[in-house]
């Protein structure tokens, strides 16, 4: 009974934290609003030129690669083997979804199941993976956001409204936070259980695998970003990355559907020096090319899967299994 009142209680908490970050940003909305015109946004849109749309789609497109190996290495860790077709079409599927829609467990969870359990992934292991993706995202973008805040220059102009010398305090919180899980990892082997679910941390060679893959998503995502960014004004690209990590972090914690306008204010509030119609244009393609295209492609391969899998069904083709095997690290025990 103590254990659900202090689960219901958590709920509440971050669910209030949630509406106040998103209020906040709503506000900040609103007075940004009145210092551009949507016939400015339009103007910047419509300058950017061609090549560089081509080079931050082709970077969206590798951080969707990248993505793949979120999924790749829970797996791994859990000691299944799908193939990577099946792996490609999970990952793709769900990270579209839940991009977009939010609720990540509800939305990519659910591909992610349907994929999965299809190849004889167990349930209880579906969300052993989802939480492990999950992970990997986090200590990608803590990792990045850490490393920035201490060693990226252009950012204190951004902070000196906030308090001063707040990045460099927050970054050597968030690679403390790192390095002491990095540690964790390596000496802490011990399985650990959550109801009747027994598994064991990633090793820390699997952490450290973790957080470079995460690293270059972020790199390759943020760094769409960067390329539609206005020129003039626009700070280094470490900063770029370290201001994209902080935006995704509120954006993650304002609960909105992929931090639609939450994301957006953060990246305008710390590129204080580059003109504000040119960064909001920059977000909205950035949007269309990281977010709305996947998404309906997105809809396309997780409609061709569920036809594949209907014509299998009626054809009496049983499904191919994802052979589980003895992982690298001790495997999820029964």
């Amino acid at each position: 009974m103590e254990s659900k009142l202090k689960s219901n209680v958590g709920q509440w908490i971050w669910a209030v934290l949630g509406l106040v970050v998103l209020g906040l940003a709503i506000w900040g909305i609103t007075l940004i609003a009145g210092q551009v015109t949507i016939e400015e946004i339009k103007a910047d849109i419509a300058a950017t030129p061609t090549h560089l749309l081509i080079l931050a789609a082709l970077s969206a497109a590798a951080s969707y690669v990248v993505l793949v190996f979120y999924d790749w290495l829970a797996l791994t860790h859990l000691g299944y083997r799908p193939s990577w077709g099946t792996m490609a079409a999970a990952s793709f599927g769900s990270f579209t979804m839940s991009h977009t829609l939010g609720l990540t467990v509800l939305t990519g969870g659910t591909v992610r199941y349907r994929m999965y359990t299809r190849v004889g992934v167990r349930p209880l292991d579906v969300a052993m993976i989802i939480a492990l993706c999950g992970w990997t995202f986090w200590l990608g973008i803590i990792a990045v956001a850490g490393v920035g805040l201490l060693l990226a220059p252009d950012l204190a102009a951004a902070f000196k409204g906030i308090a001063p010398q707040a990045e460099r305090w927050a970054g050597v919180i968030l690679v403390a936070a790192t390095v002491a899980y990095t540690v964790l990892a390596f000496v802490w082997r011990k399985p650990l259980k959550i109801w009747k679910y027994t598994f064991y941390l990633p090793s820390g060679r699997a952490t450290l695998a973790q957080i470079a893959v995460g690293a270059v998503d972020l790199a390759f995502a943020g760094g769409a970003l960067y390329l539609l960014l206005p020129e003039i004004g626009t700070p280094g690209l470490l900063t770029v990355l370290t201001i994209y990590a902080v935006a995704m972090v509120v954006g993650a914690l304002s609960h909105a559907p992929g931090g639609l306008g939450v994301f957006e204010l953060v990246i305008v509030a710390l590129l204080p020096l580059v003109d504000k119609a040119g960064v909001l244009a920059a977000l909205v393609l950035f949007r269309v090319i990281y977010t709305y295209i996947p998404f309906l492609l997105g809809l396309l391969v997780i409609g061709w899967t569920e036809w594949v899998a209907l014509r299998a069904r009626r054809a009496g083709v049983p499904p191919v299994d994802a052979r589980r095997v003895p992982a690298s690290s001790p495997p999820v025990l029964p």
